[in-house]
């Protein structure tokens, strides 16, 4: 394994770079042993999808998504007699949002010109050429143990206040029980949370406020040995908890562990679920699209439990 090298810079070293021969990052950890644990602990099999519903983003200009209907009619190939009848639609998802379900790849971010691995972001992706090189058709899926993080129930809240961040303190009892190749799938009561826009008197931040992981998180999670880290939120907490950053979470995860991130599930009932489970794992499966050349795709991940 080779040793995180270090920068004059923040964030002070460069954490998983080099440490597998390949671009797959924390996905490396995603083994038998890993689908086996994930496995083992379902005990009702009950099966909840996690994806928000798919629409307009609440804070894009364009908002990020349309849904067209192609038609609606007799069927057009078969005979002329027969009764068939047929509807098809189209619908365009900007992958990138403050609303829509979605998984980074790692082309999504880099930080000073570099991407994971120390590899020159211009090399990776241009609006040219796409995503050449660590694409989210090149990711695969993911297949673990998933641990529930409900930071708002842990504190005896129904949601975090926006901008509110979840700290190493809302993770701390996991320690020793996670393995690497866990996820973590961390909620802090968004959907439940009213939304503060940009502009509004409260807002602290060009994104409003927003709760997420604090940087302080990161060293921990890396610890860990942590796959994949799935939020019902942008990930990131705006405003950002690190002075030299505004978006710490992405650019530590994506562009240093090469750690995917998973936005903006709905956790509400998944919540409700393990609200008087002891061990609030489930069985956590998140299948990108096949998109070539693609920094993200939509999800729809699934908990069994």
């Amino acid at each position: 394994m080779t040793q995180a090298q270090s920068l004059s810079y923040w964030p002070h070293r460069t954490y998983n770079w080099g440490r597998w021969d390949n671009d797959l990052g924390t996905l490396n950890h995603l083994d038998a042993a890993a689908v086996r644990r994930g496995m083992e602990c379902v005990q009702t099999h009950e099966v909840m999808t996690l994806g928000s519903p798919l629409r307009r983003d609440e804070l894009a200009p364009n908002g990020g998504f349309s849904h067209r209907m192609l038609h609606a009619k007799k069927y057009d190939f078969g005979p002329k007699e027969e009764p068939v009848f047929e509807a098809a639609d189209e619908f365009t998802v900007a992958i990138h949002g403050m609303t829509n379900a979605h998984i980074d790849s790692y082309a999504h971010v880099g930080h000073r010109g570099l991407s994971f691995n120390g590899v020159r972001f211009d090399e990776i992706v241009s609006v040219e050429g796409k995503a050449r090189r660590m694409s989210i058709d090149q990711m695969g899926g993911i297949v673990t143990r998933g641990w529930l993080i409900d930071a708002p129930r842990q504190r005896g809240l129904e949601f975090l206040t926006p901008g509110d961040p979840v700290t190493p303190d809302d993770l701390a009892h996991l320690e020793g029980l996670v393995a690497p190749g866990d996820a973590l799938i961390v909620r802090t009561g968004r959907f439940a949370a009213p939304l503060v826009r940009p502009g509004d008197a409260e807002a602290r931040d060009d994104h409003g406020n927003w709760s997420g992981l604090h940087v302080d998180c990161v060293d921990l999670i890396h610890a860990w040995d942590i796959s994949t880290v799935a939020t019902d939120g942008p990930g990131d907490n705006f405003p950002s908890t690190c002075a030299d950053c505004s978006v710490p979470i992405h650019v530590l995860f994506e562009a240093y562990l090469g750690l995917p991130l998973v936005h903006h599930l709905d956790l509400e009932d998944l919540s409700q679920s393990l609200a008087t489970r002891e061990a609030k794992a489930v069985l956590f499966m998140v299948a990108p699209l096949v998109l070539p050349n693609g920094t993200g795709s939509p999800v729809n991940p699934i908990a069994i439990l």
